[in-house]
């Protein structure tokens, strides 16, 4: 008799518990990405500079823009510049005839440009991470003036390509 009643206590047990709700515990995880981005914004897009070229006269040496950077790297940024021109501006009316030049960024180590991209700037660390408020760093020129003293009398130029990477 004591097994018959265990048995019943079972299938009695057994359903209750069919007519209750399960609960069953499962988590998702979420992840989020931010994608990497960086703005490079110059203060021209034409830069026109006056050579001197008179014997005597100092290297010329003038801010030639201002960028406005700003990125989301934690780290900081890469800046690249490349040359149309090898470096060199060239004359518009007689190509053969251009004048060499450097270009220093932020008043680091002037650098000779070629057609591909050269830092100017190494890694730069912005000291509180990331720069979405446009951070400003000068560009110069530097042309030595024996190279502006041998130069005919005409316009000269040359295009620059700026390229920021964040890192």
């Amino acid at each position: 008799m004591l097994k018959y009643k265990l048995i019943g206590l079972t299938v009695f047990s057994s359903l209750i518990m069919a007519g209750k709700g399960i609960a069953v515990d499962e988590s998702v995880t979420i992840t989020a990405t931010v994608p990497a981005w960086a703005v490079i914004e110059p203060s021209t897009s034409a830069a026109r500079i006056v050579l001197d070229g008179r014997l005597g006269a100092a290297e010329f040496n003038e801010t030639l823009l201002t960028l406005n950077l700003s990125h989301n790297s934690s780290i900081g940024y890469v800046i690249q510049l490349k040359s149309s021109n090898n470096g060199k501006l060239i004359g518009t009316r007689d190509p053969s005839r251009s004048i060499p030049y450097k270009i220093s960024y932020d008043s680091k180590s002037p650098v000779s440009l070629t057609y591909t991209p050269q830092d100017i700037g190494g890694a730069t660390t912005s000291v509180t991470g990331a720069a979405t408020t446009p951070v400003t760093k000068s560009v110069d020129i530097i042309i030595d003036n024996r190279d502006a003293n041998r130069a005919t009398q005409q316009d000269y130029e040359d295009t620059i390509i700026f390229t920021l990477t964040g890192i």
